[in-house]
């Protein structure tokens, strides 16, 4: 039987995501002492900002994830399976007591933390570490958050106070969450934009995945379908190289979006909470009508342009449907590691490359003679 267990972690205060992608994306500097700051002058949340990117799931099949020093838990439960509920603080602004996530199938991998490495350092901040582990498709935020009342013994054990530490909480806590977050999710759903369907889709997806695997009985009887439009065996393209690039377009959207005043917010790095997204990135462009949003595709490689690429049938039947405003981003990284970009529409990619079966890869088509 797991061990269910409350934790309390900072929000992140980030204007520049949406509320859906939160904790999902590396903060600059700045942001990282905002986070701090707030710690040191008035005692909100935590000393440090660890907690930033627990909920990146991307397209890694582990989710590693960073536990405040009070919530890790007793070392006579070392080697068991945890599920990991993350509540904000009572006194944390906007979204104070809240829950925002869960952590489930999860299992500690050093009390102590351990260094995530490169690609996730923060310049003149001290190494980010992480403590557990857990299946990527056990891990979800919970949007919007669900409001808490530690006096209520819903989501927890009845409290008068609950501090800084864990709180285990029972199957029957567990279950409240759950269910009243997959409620939440249907109900969202139906108004949902383009760029929170599939986060939403994903979130019931884990919710759901999470009461079978505990048998929390706290499945809806809402028909909502699922999609997992797995790559193929064999021959991925690099997880890493894949981060790297959906990372850089990313980054370069933020640029182009507040060029010309709109928010950072207006950038939502989808695919980082929603890995069967079948876009990557929602941005916006500007169009002789105006500002609208735009979608992005974004496929990474080392070698030739196209080889190694895969295009779902799922991405497929998106493009087609919103050829005017989603493009493929090709980012190709040379062999000194320095990115180039090309966008392509629908149209375009058929045009320079042949769909083959395999999951559409993409082949470049011969020069035409004549």
């Amino acid at each position: 039987m797991p061990i269910f267990v409350a934790i309390k972690i900072h929000y992140d205060p980030r204007d520049s995501l949406a509320p859906e992608l939160k904790y999902s994306v590396l903060p600059t500097r700045p942001q990282y002492d905002e986070v701090h700051d707030l710690y040191r002058d008035k005692r909100i949340g935590g000393n440090g900002f660890h907690e930033c990117i627990n909920y990146a799931v991307g397209r890694s099949e582990t989710v590693q994830f960073y536990l405040p020093p009070t919530s890790i838990p007793a070392e006579k439960y070392e080697n068991d399976e945890f599920v990991f509920f993350s509540f904000t603080y009572k006194g944390g602004g906007d979204m104070a007591a809240r829950l925002v996530g869960v952590h489930a199938g999860a299992r500690l991998v050093d009390r102590n933390g351990r260094a995530r490495g490169a690609g996730y350092e923060i310049p003149g901040v001290e190494p980010l570490i992480y403590h557990a582990e857990a299946p990527g498709d056990l891990v979800t935020l919970i949007n919007p958050p669900l409001p808490y009342d530690i006096r209520d013994g819903v989501f927890t054990p009845v409290l008068t106070k609950w501090g800084y530490g864990r709180r285990y909480i029972y199957n029957s806590h567990a279950t409240n969450i759950v269910r009243a977050a997959i409620a939440q999710a249907v109900d969202s759903l139906a108004s949902a934009s383009l760029s929170q369907q599939p986060i939403l889709k994903q979130q019931l997806d884990v919710l759901r995945r999470i009461s079978d695997r505990y048998g929390l009985g706290a499945e809806d009887d809402a028909s909502t379908p699922t999609t997992h439009d797995k790559l193929p065996a064999g021959h991925l393209p690099d997880v890493e190289i894949g981060y790297r690039g959906e990372r850089f377009v990313y980054e370069r959207e933020l640029a182009h979006v507040t060029s010309f005043g709109s928010k950072p917010s207006e950038v939502q790095w989808i695919s980082q909470l929603a890995p069967t997204s079948p876009f990557d990135i929602r941005t916006l462009r500007q169009t002789p009508q105006g500002v609208r949003e735009h979608f992005l595709e974004v496929k990474s490689s080392t070698v030739a342009e196209g080889d190694n690429v895969y295009i779902s049938s799922q991405q497929i039947a998106f493009f087609e449907q919103h050829q005017s405003c989603a493009t493929f981003a090709l980012v190709n990284f040379g062999s000194d590691h320095t990115p180039s970009l090309r966008e392509l529409s629908l149209s375009q990619l058929r045009s320079e490359f042949d769909l083959q079966p395999v999951k559409y890869k993409l082949a470049p088509r011969p020069m035409s003679k004549g």
